[in-house]
């Protein structure tokens, strides 16, 4: 009896460290797993707050944008001018149902009330941008046409020292071109300068007398 409880009790000690080291192991498992969970909730929480922030700049943004309360409610208090067209139904049809005197005695000699026209200022004018776009299109076109046929390089233009210079060497009676006078030449020269020179002028007839 003695030597099988002393197997007994080897035995049982044998098997204490395995039990041991598998509670170890579980209360490892275990603790894993809820440091785990831990960290998944507190990330969890994280993005809540990031998302709780963003929504928050985006409504500051959005108020920034907006009209102030107190223009839009100066807005509302402003009375409304115009009128639907319901309400003007309403209104011809009081008219025509109730016609006043003014209105029988027009009636009766035939005359109909003027309409009043609602006009603008004379200081102020409507235009269309298209209508001006083309009006100054068609007119930047003219000009360039004018230009093209006075100054482009299939026109001829000369001076008029130049012309006068060419009808003195091509006319019958040959000779120097108009002379100039010179500010250093003495009054006699320049009057006999400006003698030849109407003398040319008219013989070639270039200006009619």
């Amino acid at each position: 009896m003695s030597e099988l409880r002393e197997n007994q009790i080897e035995s049982s000690d044998d098997e204490l460290p395995e039990e041991v080291a598998f509670h170890a192991s579980k209360s490892a498992a275990l603790k894993s797993v809820k440091d785990a969970l831990e960290a998944a909730k507190r990330e969890k929480n994280l993005l809540k707050e990031k998302r709780k922030k963003r929504q928050q700049l985006f409504q500051e943004q959005k108020k920034r944008k907006l009209l102030p309360q107190e223009l839009l409610e100066e807005f509302d208090k402003e009375p409304k001018k115009q009128t639907g067209p319901s309400d003007n139904k309403g209104i011809n049809k009081k008219v025509s149902t109730k016609p006043s005197d003014n209105n029988k005695d027009k009636t009766k000699t035939g005359t109909t009330p003027k309409k009043i026209s609602k006009s603008l200022p004379d200081s102020y004018r409507v235009t269309r941008i298209k209508d001006e776009s083309t009006a100054k299109s068609l007119q930047e076109k003219a000009m360039d046409f004018i230009q093209s046929r006075l100054y482009g390089p299939g026109t001829k233009r000369t001076t008029n020292a130049e012309l006068l210079s060419l009808k003195k060497k091509r006319g019958a009676s040959q000779g120097a071109a108009v002379e100039f006078a010179n500010k250093k030449l003495g009054a006699s020269q320049k009057a006999r300068i400006a003698r030849s020179n109407k003398r040319f002028i008219r013989q070639q007839k270039l200006i009619p007398l």
